[in-house]
């Protein structure tokens, strides 16, 4: 029976006598962390220098402290409200400043987005590995140890757990480990009744573990990710991939201001259509891409709703699910799933369906025990009938004989075996989740009878077809795979997790999993979300390039790429038909560049031009565009809550304003002189004291306040 304590001085005993001095440790990506276990156990390495130990993980999650001498202020204040008491893991302190110790490594497979740039340590032990492959190459290294915060549920009688946030590679591990004939890893578990409770294959025994850690001094609130701002160049993008969303299909999508943006202008498309559609018009979107939208998604209201198929169970799907987008349920029957894709049932059970499903060859004449399992698992059987000696029992008693040739037999079985509706409807299937306060808040006051339409599960189901290809490809219909990049060339090359002197930014994660699935399903498509432009040291940069020294999905898995202004259908084409496309949605500053590139390499004509329509791609063009809308009231910068306050947010818009006219040095001198002759006023006095600066001892903080009241006396 598995040991249940309240000490994490019974890890340390049971790891160090099971494996000596050799730890190699996996632990979720997210907030699935044990943080007080593992950084106990850290800990314990750093004062024990004959032990070897090494962590495997990805996203780390850290609080953010800031770099400037504001920045950290206001976070300070910021943490304490938000964070309050969050454990976070002492590891990436001293990752961040390569001071780890020695006999300890730890590797990431995917980083927080850009918060390990300029750390040795981090970028030298990254393991760069497409999701799928993550529990193989634990399993490479002979990982000995898996440990895992799970949620918990407790009732009279027993007590039920569930890895919830982080079913994803556990699962895998384990699967792989026993499949090699490796030695099963430890698990040990840290109990926190603040993670929500998930079903699924997130849902356990206590026999699956190996030691349950349980103690309400270790609950913590997991950690939450506050609101993204989202502007005019998010919506424009998300208003663009909405139209390429397929009623009846499926739905893949990400973390950030670009997906909610998508997730705001779909549920625009479904529940005010007509605004919805009359913003496409004064946007020139249907005049431009109506072949595209035609043959690919759609502008209607979603008549069948979406399925999810995602690595990551954001707080998007919940908003689809509350409009009413996210509803088509998937079942885990191949056969069943096709014979529903094509219209030919129903989930509601009618008479003559047994009949049907033999004229179909889904069973066959006589039913066996295992048919009878598999129907009644799917609801097409009533759930109190019984299968005994090729025989079917109802709760009378009364017996049927399981031979469907004999039709006055098969006329009784229609007739009074039959359910009612369809079992285990799924809307969702993830591998992860994260996201806001408000979103686990959700997911905590979700009944049991919803949540199950919400299925965790490995990583290896939801990111390839391998395996259950079957079943996959009959739910995964009119699949739209949606990520984000951070640079595209114009052969549709894209960059999105390093720099080209392969400096890591995040990770490969699961991007191009999804981007090839996208070309081996029917009917699917890989969107890549892309923000034409970015703001260099010194200078506006564009995003669409001429080439990158890296790339992480390659040019010949070239899909749609969509930017702020505008979409590029580039499966399939030419080389010459990519780059025009490409040019057409690049920012107007930088269009002549690459077409002169493009004709210097002969892979352009030279009598070749921007389209018209598409030379002025310009910040203000897409300002005026979207003004009158916003003045409406869509398109809301937060559109989903908001966690800063409006302090806060003054501040904020404070600091960032500060930090853009600080970007080089004769903007930082000139801002400098300016807020020399500033004084600040009564409002401007209770900012300071937020930002602990209303009484400055320092020449730095007093340089320091100055040029805060200045910034804050700027428009925003």
């Amino acid at each position: 029976m598995t040991s249940v304590t309240t000490k994490f001085s019974d890890t340390v005993t049971l790891l160090e006598s099971k494996l000596g001095d050799n730890w190699i440790i996996g632990t979720p990506l997210g907030i699935g962390k044990p943080n007080p276990m593992i950084n106990h156990l850290y800990q314990h390495a750093k004062s024990s220098k004959q032990l070897k130990m090494e962590i495997f993980t990805a996203l780390s999650l850290e609080v953010p402290h800031g770099d400037s001498l504001l920045e950290q202020r206001f976070l300070q204040s910021f943490n304490q409200r938000f964070f309050g008491q969050y454990p976070e893991l002492s590891y990436i302190d001293d990752v961040k400043h390569d001071r780890v110790p020695e006999n300890i490594t730890v590797r990431e497979f995917y980083m927080q987005s850009g918060k390990m740039l300029h750390a040795s340590t981090a970028q030298k032990n990254y393991v760069s590995s497409n999701y799928t492959h993550v529990a193989r190459d634990m399993v490479d290294r002979n990982v000995n140890i898996i440990l895992q915060m799970v949620a918990v549920k407790r009732n009279e009688s027993t007590t039920e757990y569930s890895l919830s946030c982080n079913p994803d590679l556990t699962l895998d591990i384990l699967k792989t480990a026993q499949r090699e004939g490796k030695p099963r890893p430890l698990v040990i578990a840290l109990v926190n009744e603040h993670l929500p409770f998930m079903g699924g294959q997130a849902l356990v025994n206590a026999e699956f573990f190996d030691l349950i850690h349980d103690h309400d001094k270790d609950y913590f609130e997991p950690f939450a990710t506050p609101a993204q701002p989202i502007n005019v160049t998010d919506y424009s993008i998300g208003l663009l991939v909405s139209t390429l969303i397929k009623d009846g299909g499926t739905l893949q999508i990400g973390i950030g201001s670009l997906a909610d943006a998508m997730v705001y202008c779909t549920a625009l498309r479904h529940q005010n259509n007509t605004q919805y559609k009359a913003l496409l018009d004064k946007s020139n979107i249907i005049n431009n891409y109506n072949t595209l939208i035609e043959k690919t998604g759609g502008t209607g209201t979603f008549k069948q709703g979406l399925y999810g198929a995602s690595e990551m169970f954001v707080e998007g799907f919940v908003h689809l699910y509350e409009a009413q987008i996210l509803r088509r349920k998937v079942y885990p029957d191949a056969q069943i799933q096709a014979l529903l894709n094509n219209k030919k049932i129903t989930e509601q059970i009618r008479p003559g369906l047994i009949k049907n499903l033999l004229e179909w060859h889904v069973i066959d004449e006589v039913i066996t025990a295992r048919t009878f399992i598999r129907l009644q698992s799917l609801g097409i059987f009533k759930a109190e009938l019984t299968f005994n000696k090729g025989h079917i029992t109802d709760s009378s008693g009364r017996e049927y004989s399981t031979n469907l040739d004999d039709k006055t037999n098969l006329a009784a079985i229609e007739q009074n075996c039959l359910g009612k509706s369809l079992y285990h409807g799924v809307v969702l299937h993830a591998a992860f989740y994260m996201g806001s306060k408000r979103f686990y808040q959700w997911l905590h006051a979700l009944q049991d009878e919803k949540k199950s339409l919400f299925q965790m599960t490995a990583v290896s189901q939801i990111n390839e077809l391998y395996g259950g290809e079957a079943l996959d490809r009959v739910q995964r219909v009119k699949a739209r795979f949606i990520n984000t990049c951070m640079k595209v060339d114009v052969l549709g090359a894209a960059a999105s997790d390093a720099l080209e002197n392969h400096q890591v930014v995040s990770g490969v994660g699961g991007q191009y999993n999804f981007v090839a699935m996208a070309h081996a399903l029917d009917d699917s498509r890989s969107i890549l979300m892309l923000r034409s432009v970015h703001s260099g040291k010194n200078k506006v940069e564009s995003n669409v390039v001429w080439k990158y020294g890296y790339c992480t999905i390659p040019r010949h898995l070239r899909d749609i790429v969509v930017t702020e202004y505008g979409m590029a259908d580039l499966r399939g084409q030419s080389d010459e038909v990519c780059i025009q496309r490409m040019i057409c949605i690049a920012d107007s500053r930088f269009q002549e560049d690459l077409r002169k590139q493009a004709v210097s390499h002969k892979k352009l004509s030279a009598s070749w031009q921007v389209p018209v329509a598409f030379t002025s791609n310009t910040p203000e063009m897409l300002a005026q565009q979207f003004k009158s809308v916003k003045d409406q009231g869509y398109f809301p910068t937060y559109p989903y809550g908001e966690d800063f306050t409006a302090d806060e947010k003054t501040i904020i818009n404070a600091l960032q304003w500060l930090k853009s006219n600080t970007s080089n040095k004769y903007t930082t001198l000139l801002t400098l002189i300016k807020a020399q002759f500033v004084k600040a006023g009564g409002k401007e006095q209770a900012y300071l004291k937020m930002m602990k600066l209303e009484s400055c001892s320092t020449l730095k903080e007093k340089l320091y306040a100055k040029l805060f009241i200045y910034a804050l006396r700027q428009p925003s």
